[in-house]
């Protein structure tokens, strides 16, 4: 096989229910470059290598395994996976969701190589339940429906990886990736360093999957807020390293917005501190949003939910 144009990349952990569907929704695109399957599964207990095996052993030249020799945790499995491929593009998916589109990956290179200001592109994403039916016609249509700036990239826009193509820029990552939680957002304001994103209507949505076994879905809303705060703090370090104190603030406010800047960070701030500074934070965003209400006589709705 020629040299792939793209690595369609797929990272899998016990997804032996749902991985036979995401690999023929791969398998089933229609491209006139040559490209290639990866796939990291991080030592799945379930059946999900049996079937990876099964189907290296059925596409010998379009499929390449990385199989963990132990669990290795979601964030190695992901860097293993996604800094594999020397092809030019690289499209992602987890092992329980699915592509919508046999032209997916056609109609994003094709868009990538004749626009070459945008870093990545993404298009529709829709929710479906463990079964595949339909629970959200979109994921998030404020993030889903528009074109991304080089600049939200940067400060924080989160594309879903299952819609993503982008350029296999990124040829070395920082130290503080490798301490954030998550990667997708990391990688997005990496990315958003190299150019901006176009969103691509035309593209049937890629589906994303809420189950029970799912690694995010799974968490609570308390859990997720503190990963969401943790991944802000390592990219205000990164930024504040590199000499781009601005982006650093950016991430820092974003902290302060959720409220509790030291509950993930006891190492950063003295544990005496924790209680007095998320009382006064709170009192300060109470004391503004009364203030407001006074002042202004017809409510302004816009970026509320932010502040809350």
């Amino acid at each position: 096989m020629k040299e792939p144009l793209l690595s369609a990349c797929l990272i899998t952990y016990n997804h032996a229910r749902y991985v036979r569907q995401s690999i023929e929704s791969i398998l089933a695109q229609r491209a006139d470059f040559a490209w290639e399957l990866v796939v990291a599964d991080d030592f799945s207990t379930d059946g999900t290598r049996e079937i990876l095996l099964e189907y290296k052993e059925r596409y010998p030249q379009r499929i390449r395994l990385i199989l963990q020799e132990k669990n290795v945790g979601p964030a190695k499995n992901w860097y293993d996976l996604i800094t594999s491929p020397k092809s030019k593009y690289i499209a992602l998916c987890e092992g329980d969701d699915f592509w919508g589109d046999t032209d997916k990956i056609q109609k994003q290179v094709d868009f990538l190589e004749r626009n070459p200001d945008f870093i990545a592109c993404f298009h529709p994403v829709r929710v479906v339940d463990k079964d595949g039916r339909q629970i959200k016609k979109a994921k998030s249509s404020f993030v889903h429906n528009k074109d991304v700036s080089a600049h939200e990239l940067i400060t924080g826009r989160v594309l879903s990886t299952l819609s993503l193509c982008y350029r296999n820029v990124i040829k070395e990552f920082p130290e503080e990736y490798h301490r954030s939680p998550t990667g997708d957002n990391f990688l997005c304001s990496l990315l958003g360093n190299y150019g901006r994103a176009k969103f691509l209507s035309d593209i049937a949505p890629s589906c994303y999957r809420i189950h029970q076994g799912g690694a995010w879905s799974l968490k609570d809303e308390g859990r997720k807020r503190t990963t969401l705060i943790t991944s802000y703090f390592w990219l205000s370090q990164y930024y504040e390293r590199i000499g781009k104190p601005e982006f650093a603030r950016g991430f820092y406010q974003k902290i302060l917005l959720e409220g509790f800047y030291s509950d993930p960070f006891k190492g950063v701030v003295p544990n005496y501190l924790a209680v007095p500074e998320y009382v006064i934070v709170k009192l300060v965003r109470r004391f503004f949003r009364m203030l407001r209400r006074l002042l202004i006589r017809k409510p302004i709705t816009v970026g509320e939910d932010a502040l809350k």
